[in-house]
């Protein structure tokens, strides 16, 4: 029997929740539900139902945010979440259906991209994301981390309470969101959401400490059995105070091992160190995943690091917003128009949504087979579209 897809309603949020936690093997409790409420937008969640008893069977639901492109542009954009199909009904069309409808709503909203992140990786491909940044863990055993003495450090940095934060950070996370690729923004409720720190959030930990420097911030727990600091959140507006808050981070005494997730692959913290080897590397994994729904759009919305003229050949099978696109593009910023023309370069959406972001190169993804185009192209390319720096959304979501 085919599901009906329909918009949540407020009152659907139990059921909701509860569909979601049975596909993800937990259950949300009343306080969990209270605290979502805080973000929960039921005009943007879609829920299919089973005609035979009217149960939830598959959710996908968005957050409305900002995201940076390279050279610091913001694009409205929403982030895809709860995604879940009951495992009584997988492999019959439940997920396709929801996720066509929703992604067809966001492009007649105008939007240009949406993004996720994804609990499975090989999910989200056919439906146009492509992997467009990455999040590394780190484990420094702080006993042995010495930051090179003449290492770039200014500004003062204090210990402040929950209150202070919540006061002080937006700015500075703004600021820093405006020169990271990928980044999204965080509204008043997201702010109040994630400084709530629930005591089942923190795995054994103590509640949240937080440092605040005038252009970064940094919040992190204790747990004692291991001796360890786990950094939760890291943000910094310049080199100065992320240099600051990790000499801060380093001088925890009783602490033995720092763990951060918060510390992209370009991150110049091993750089600060006497010994770059204190800084390993535990897990390397894909953080944001970008959906092209307006290729024009999301092209021009950022400058290139070369001059570049090219003609692309954009495949998109799931919503057909492919087509043949000239980009025209250079330091002060770019064009890209859909056009008749020869194609330079053959490539599909996702891959364009892995490209977009800067974080990976043209020439990668051709010895995968995944861009078609000549040697000379592919290097104008990874010339052109390489970022500032690698992107880190910074919020999950």
């Amino acid at each position: 029997m085919k599901v009906v897809n329909h918009r949540a309603a407020p009152d659907d949020l139990p059921a909701l929740a509860a569909a979601d936690g049975r596909a993800f093997g937990f259950h949300h409790t009343s306080q969990d539900l209270d605290d979502f409420r805080r973000l929960y937008e039921p005009e943007r969640f879609l829920l299919a139902r089973d005609p035979a008893d009217g149960g939830i069977v598959g959710v996908t639901g968005s957050f409305t945010f900002d995201v940076t492109m390279p050279g610091g542009r913001p694009l409205a954009t929403q982030g895809v979440t709860w995604v879940s199909v009951a495992v009584t009904h997988r492999r019959q069309g439940v997920l396709r259906g929801l996720l066509e409808q929703q992604h067809r709503e966001f492009a007649e909203e105008g939007l240009a991209l949406s993004v996720l992140t994804a609990s499975e990786g090989g999910i989200y491909g056919r439906f146009g994301y492509g992997q467009a940044g990455r999040e590394r863990t780190v484990r420094i055993d702080r006993r042995l981390a010495r930051m090179r003495p003449d290492a770039r450090v200014a500004g003062d940095v204090r210990q402040v309470d929950t209150e202070r934060v919540r006061a002080l950070a937006p700015d500075v996370h703004r600021r820093w969101a405006a020169l990271t690729p990928g980044a999204v923004s965080r509204n008043d409720n997201w702010w109040d959401v994630l400084l709530l720190d629930r005591e089942h959030d923190r795995d054994g930990g103590t509640p949240l400490f937080h440092l605040l420097h005038p252009d970064g911030y940094a919040s992190y727990r204790i747990h004692h059995d291991d001796r360890l600091c786990q950094v939760v959140d890291f943000f910094a507006a310049t080199d100065e105070a992320h240099a600051a808050l990790w000499r801060t981070l380093l001088s925890l005494d009783l602490i033995h091992t720092i763990t951060s997730s918060s510390c992209p692959v370009d991150d110049p913290l091993p750089f600060l160190l006497q010994d770059p080897r204190r800084v390993e590397t535990s897990g390397i994994a894909d953080g944001l995943w970008a959906r092209i729904l307006d290729v024009e759009a999301v092209l021009g919305a950022r400058p290139y690091a070369v001059e570049l003229d090219v003609v692309l050949d954009v495949a998109d099978p799931f919503l057909g917003l492919g087509g043949r696109f000239r980009l025209c593009g250079g330091p002060d910023g770019a064009s890209c128009v859909r056009v008749d023309s020869a194609a330079d370069a053959h490539l599909d959406i996702a891959t364009l949504g892995a490209l977009a972001f800067g974080t990976h190169r043209a020439t990668t993804l051709a010895r995968a087979g995944l861009v078609t185009a000549e040697a000379p192209v592919l290097r104008r390319v990874d010339a052109a579209f390489t970022a500032d720096r690698e992107v880190r959304h910074g919020t999950h979501f």
